[in-house]
């Protein structure tokens, strides 16, 4: 069996919960990969690891200085992570995705399905449910797999099921579709993945912005934490970034310079 899930921290939770005793995922952590970098922003009408795919990983993570060797075996790590799963594929080792409703993970599904249209396989799907009761007085909310602990996702075998061709060959079309149009943005509006402008999230950054000065770290926690929608930090910041450049925040200081998350920014009331 390989694991595919779509994003390191998840890959690195799978692997951790192949070797626990007990609540283990069955099978060998070296069978687990990580599909797709973020592939919910910005160009896939290119290779995954291509300078398209590249520069979408400098427009978001930029900010956190990465060397070029690092952005080099990170990409690395992508193509041989696609390889193994093809190989799997090609020789008849049974698929099991780990899906969320995140915008990534949806895109990562879909682009798995349009990978191995060709291929006669057997792929399954866990999908993440919105909340799971742990206690009688108890529930857990997710939005993405990287939010589960590594002992936990044991718990959730019990949801896997077969992907049939027709599903695999209509997520294919779909993930077709969205590569043809190519917009900056993929959200999911109404259960289906849709293309969106660059601005789509924009709407929730001003609504709740506050009327005096504010953190910008402190602002995104807070983002994260009301809206559960797997939207990224790094987005977050990028579209900040984008309002301090046309003049709607004001950056009044950087209060910590070691921190990408560290300006002190107010809301210009023109």
């Amino acid at each position: 069996m390989l694991e595919v899930l779509f994003s390191d921290s998840e890959k690195g939770s799978m692997k951790t919960a192949k070797h626990l005793k007990g609540k283990a995922v069955e099978g060998n952590s070296q069978d687990v990969v990580n599909i797709g970098f973020l592939l919910d922003i910005g160009d896939i009408s290119g290779a995954i690891d291509g300078n398209e795919r590249q520069n979408v990983f400098r427009k978001v993570w930029g900010r956190f200085y990465f060397e070029d060797k690092e952005q080099e075996q990170f990409f690395q790590n992508q193509y041989e992570d696609m390889e193994k799963l093809m190989s799997a594929a090609k020789d008849g080792i049974p698929i099991r995705v780990w899906k969320s409703n995140a915008p990534y993970s949806m895109c990562g599904f879909y682009y798995v399905c349009n990978l191995l249209r060709g291929i006669e396989c057997n792929i399954s799907v866990v999908s993440l449910p919105k909340h799971n009761q742990v206690s009688e007085n108890e529930i857990v909310e997710y939005s993405h797999w990287g939010e589960v602990s590594a002992g936990d996702f044991y718990q959730f075998l019990s949801l896997e099921k077969q992907v049939t061709q027709t599903e695999k060959r209509i997520l294919s079309n779909d993930w077709n579709d969205l590569m043809l149009e190519n917009a900056p943005l993929r959200a999911i509006i109404n259960g289906k993945l849709t293309s969106v402008p660059e601005n789509f999230y924009d709407f929730i950054i001003a609504n709740n912005l506050p009327d005096n000065d504010f953190i910008m770290a402190q602002f995104i926690g807070k983002l994260l934490g009301k809206y559960r929608i797997g939207i990224s930090d790094s987005w977050y910041a990028y579209r900040i970034d984008k309002m301090i450049e046309e003049n709607k925040l004001i950056v009044i200081e950087n209060k910590d310079t070691s921190h990408p998350y560290g300006k002190v920014l107010r809301k210009n009331t023109y």
